[in-house]
């Protein structure tokens, strides 16, 4: 494999690490609210991508499908960071990491016979071991999970170049998630 591929499946793992968010108070121990963070990281992200797109920079998270377009870890931050700020912590971890570690599963079973089961069996057990540890009843642990798991694999399926599976693998299985729990709530 490939330095650059390494990165960006080095980077992709990683995503989950943006959860450290909720570790931290509302008002991050110094006065200024954690949301603050997040929108300065977006910013910071979509600033070094305008950079990368007028100039031609060769960045390694960058295939070659995005040379001229946003790249994905940026689509992907955008949509972590808008689970971060106006969805639930569970429904944000599961979209997360559910992203972060059964995207690149599906792309290592696409067009085999394990696919799509193996990508739906994995997103639907870590939801539910997420949103238990998170004290989401195990009824709704599972009814979440269940419609997380279809949601995240059907949007991730289609090759749409305009839209990142990165952006899509979070936030249509956070806006669906989101809407099940207020309508459960």
């Amino acid at each position: 494999m490939e330095k650059a591929e390494r990165v960006r499946r080095i980077v992709h793992l990683s995503y989950p690490v943006a959860l450290l968010y909720y570790a931290f108070p509302p008002d991050t121990y110094i006065g200024v609210p954690r949301e603050f963070f997040v929108l300065g990281f977006l910013v910071a992200f979509f600033v070094l991508e305008a950079i990368r797109l007028n100039t031609g920079i060769n960045m390694p998270l960058i295939r070659e499908y995005e040379r001229n377009r946003i790249g994905a870890y940026a689509v992907g931050s955008l949509a972590i960071g808008l689970g971060l700020i106006f969805f639930p912590m569970p429904a944000t971890a599961v979209a997360t990491c559910g992203m972060a570690w059964v995207d690149p599963l599906c792309r290592m079973t696409k067009g085999r016979n394990t696919y799509p089961v193996v990508p739906l069996t994995v997103y639907f057990v870590l939801a539910v071991l997420i949103f238990i540890v998170t004290d989401v009843q195990l009824p709704k642990a599972i009814l979440f999970s269940s419609i997380g798991a279809v949601v995240a694999i059907a949007v991730e399926k289609p090759n749409i170049m305009e839209i990142d599976d990165d952006f899509v693998m979070v936030f249509v299985p956070l806006v669906v998630i989101g809407l099940l729990g207020y309508l459960l709530a």
